[in-house]
C-alpha cells in the first residue's frame, strides 16, 4: 500500500473504538495517506500503541501525529490539526466513518485530472440526496429555492445545503456547491485562513458550508460518486439536547446565510424564518418528536435571541485567503 501526499485531519472525543475502526478502514485502502494528524479532545487520547496493530500488514507506514485538542470543539480541532499538517493535500475524516474500498485513491484521482478543483468528497451511502415529493418541493419554492431541477448538492435559498446524489451512474465526477467534512479532500492552497470560522463551536453546525463557499468563490467542487463511506452515526449529547441543537441550528444558518452567502435583506431574513417554522412543523409528523416540540420551539425562539442581540459582533468572522 503505496504512500500518497495527503495528511489525513481527524478530530475525535470520547470515541476511541470507532475511531480505530475509522482508522482501519483508512489504512486498507488501495493508498495510504503520507500523514494522518489525529486532535483529541478525549480523557484519555488515543496512543501510537493503540495504532500499532492496524500498520503491521506489510504496507508502507505513514507518518502519525497525535495531539492533545487546545479547544475542544470540531471546527477548532481540525485548525489545529492543520496548522500541524505538513503536505499539500488535506483530507478530512470524521471518526465514525468506514471508507469502502478505492475511496481515497478515487478522490486523489479527482483532484489531479482537474488543476481547477479546490476539493471533492466521497458520498455517504446512508445519508444521500433524495429529491423531494410535491408538497416539499413546494414549500421549498416558497423560501425561495428552485422551482425546477435537482437540488442535489447545492446551496438554495436561506442557505439550505442539499446533500449530493449517491447514485454511481455515469460514475462522472459532479460539481456541487458545498462539500461536508465527513470524508472530504481540499487543496492545501485552496483553503481560507483560518479554514473553519471561530464563530462556530462545540458541534460546529454548518462550519462545512461555510468552509466550501468560500472555497468555491475560486475553485470548482466535486462530489465523487465512485468513492463511497458508510456514516455510522454516533451517539452525542447535542442530539438529545433539543434546545441546544435547534437554537445553533438557527444561529449558524443566519450566519452562513447573512455573512457567508451575503444574503442579508429583509425577504431572505423573512424566508429563513419560514424555513425555521415549516421544519419545526414537519418534525409533528413523527408522533415521537411531540414531546419534544415545545423545547425545538423554545430553542428557536432563543436563537433569534441571539442573531437580534449578538449580529453585530459577526463582522469579524470573514476569513482571509491564502495569497
Amino acid at each position: 500500500m503505496p504512500l500518497v501526499r495527503i495528511s489525513a485531519i481527524i478530530p475525535t472525543c470520547n470515541r476511541r473504538d470507532r475511531l480505530l475502526r475509522t482508522l482501519r478502514s483508512l489504512f486498507m485502502q488501495s493508498v495510504r495517506p503520507a500523514e494522518v494528524v489525529i486532535v483529541d479532545a478525549s480523557e484519555s487520547p488515543v496512543t501510537s500503541d493503540d495504532l500499532r496493530a492496524l500498520l503491521e500488514d506489510g504496507g508502507e507506514i505513514p507518518h502519525v501525529v497525535i495531539e492533545r485538542a487546545m479547544t475542544r470543539g470540531a471546527g477548532a480541532q481540525r485548525n489545529q490539526a492543520i496548522e500541524r499538517a505538513t503536505l499539500p493535500r488535506l483530507l478530512f475524516v470524521d471518526d465514525d466513518i468506514d471508507l469502502e474500498p478505492g475511496c481515497l485513491e478515487h478522490l486523489s484521482a479527482c483532484l489531479d485530472a482537474d488543476p481547477r478543483l479546490g476539493g471533492c468528497s466521497a458520498v455517504i451511502v446512508n445519508q444521500s440526496y433524495h429529491p423531494p415529493g410535491a408538497v416539499m418541493r413546494t414549500l421549498f419554492r416558497l423560501v425561495g429555492c428552485p422551482r425546477t431541477g435537482s437540488l442535489a448538492g447545492v446551496i438554495a435559498g436561506p442557505a439550505l445545503n442539499f446533500l449530493p446524489d449517491a447514485s454511481i451512474g455515469n460514475a462522472r465526477d459532479r460539481t456541487v456547491e458545498w462539500l461536508n467534512l465527513t470524508c472530504t479532500m481540499y487543496r492545501r492552497e485552496a483553503l481560507p485562513c483560518p479554514a473553519l470560522l471561530s464563530f462556530f463551536s462545540g458541534y460546529s453546525l454548518m462550519e462545512d458550508v461555510a468552509l466550501s463557499v468560500e472555497v468555491n468563490r475560486r475553485w470548482r467542487l466535486a462530489a465523487v460518486p465512485t468513492a463511497r463511506i458508510f456514516h455510522d452515526s454516533q451517539p452525542a449529547d447535542y442530539k438529545d439536547q433539543v434546545f441546544r441543537r435547534e437554537r445553533m441550528e438557527l444561529v449558524n444558518r443566519w450566519f452562513v446565510m447573512t455573512r457567508v452567502v451575503g444574503r442579508r435583506n429583509i425577504g431572505w431574513r423573512l424566508r429563513l424564518l419560514g424555513h425555521q417554522i415549516i421544519m419545526l412543523l414537519v418534525g409533528l409528523r413523527n408522533i415521537r418528536r411531540w414531546p419534544k416540540f415545545p423545547m425545538a420551539v423554545a430553542g428557536k425562539l432563543a436563537g433569534l435571541g441571539d442573531v437580534y442581540l449578538h449580529a453585530p459582533d459577526w463582522r469579524g468572522y470573514e476569513p482571509e485567503h491564502h495569497s
